[in-house]
């Protein structure tokens, strides 16, 4: 389990650090932003996808472990793989939209939609954060059934 937390850890840490950096790159004018400015049909379509991809996969990526068929893969016999696979679905859901905003900020001549949508990404990210803790509680199985029982109804 340790060695799943650790390569989920490093995932956290890329996509995170992927973004500063291309934040450093074009502050520091290395790269020049907005190149794809006067471009506004393609800025159009790209800022509509981005917005619906950040609108799908946010909840989407927060809520997976819950999905039923999610869970039982994670309870089930070696989950330590299972959570490697389905924690990097999960944690790339959340980290390459984060990373393409980021991009797509600078490209696009600093348009803050772009910006505001890293930003929320971002803060997503520590959200699902692989700490040992959750790691285990996440490969756990649940000793409450997902209905009621009869006699509680």
């Amino acid at each position: 389990m340790a060695k799943t937390q650790k390569r989920l850890m490093l995932l956290f840490i890329a996509f995170i650090a992927i973004s500063l950096l291309l934040v450093a790159a074009y502050e520091t004018n290395l790269l020049l932003p907005g190149d794809k400015a006067e471009a506004l049909q393609t800025k159009f379509v790209v800022a509509v996808a981005m917005e619906l991809s950040t609108i799908v996969l946010i909840p989407l990526a927060l809520y997976l472990f819950r999905i039923p068929l999610v869970k039982r893969r994670l309870t089930s016999d070696h989950p330590s793989d299972k959570l490697l696979v389905w924690g990097t679905v999960r944690m790339s859901m959340l980290g390459v939209p984060m990373v393409v905003n980021t991009f797509c900020y600078y490209r696009f001549g600093l348009e803050v939609s772009f910006g505001y949508m890293a930003i929320i990404l971002f803060l997503c990210m520590f959200m699902v954060y692989p700490s040992m803790g959750r790691c285990v509680v996440e490969t756990t199985p649940d000793d409450t059934p997902d209905t009621p029982a009869p006699d509680q109804q």
